[in-house]
């Protein structure tokens, strides 16, 4: 009987190594556990970036005394920074000073021209918020060019206003997709007042 109990001890896994081996498995599991989630997420970090092309509206007071300039960049250049396009329907947004511009709509030049129009507009005050959801992906490495339009004004000089509001355009990936650096994806213009 005494050889088997020493046979048993010879055997028996020592209680340290037993904590050693249960305070390695804690962390593998959690990882294991948490290696799902993080897959199941999309990031893709997009670019806009304003093309040096555009027109600068000048505004001055009936005493002609003050003025105004407002750059307006002509189009805008979205990229997926990365190995990976973000996929299609990704939202431009517009927002800009009703008193000055209406009717908006986007032309793709990746398919000649294609006309995108509002997916849906808000508007408070004299800012208006229009949203745009581009039907192709915005590719990686290369830019995915954009024109914003407005309907023509109504007079031949903009208008005086001394609350002015600025212009942005903005993008943001599709349901789903996160994006890690949103510092790159808005371009504002504000009026410059002399």
């Amino acid at each position: 009987m005494a050889t088997r109990e020493s046979t048993f001890n010879v055997r028996a896994v020592p209680r340290r190594t037993i904590l050693k081996t249960a305070a390695w498995s804690v962390p593998v599991i959690a990882v294991a556990a948490a290696t799902p989630l993080a897959a199941a997420s999309v990031a893709a970090d997009l670019q806009l970036t304003p093309d040096p092309r555009g027109d600068t509206l000048h505004g001055v007071s009936p005493d002609g005394l003050q003025s105004y300039d407002l750059s307006v960049v002509a189009s805008f250049s979205a990229t997926t920074l990365g190995a990976s396009p973000t996929p299609a329907g990704s939202v431009v947004t517009l927002t800009f000073d009703s008193r000055l511009f209406s009717g908006p709509w986007l032309t793709l030049d990746t398919f000649g021209g294609t006309i995108v129009s509002v997916a849906s507009s808000t508007t408070a005050g004299n800012v208006t918020t229009a949203s745009f959801t581009l039907p192709v992906a915005v590719p990686a490495g290369t830019g995915l060019t954009f024109w914003p339009h407005f309907a023509p004004p109504a007079g031949s000089t903009p208008p005086w206003y001394t609350d002015l509001n600025g212009y942005s355009v903005s993008i943001a990936p599709p349901a789903g997709v996160t994006d890690p650096v949103l510092g790159n994806n808005t371009v504002t213009s504000n009026p410059v007042y002399s």
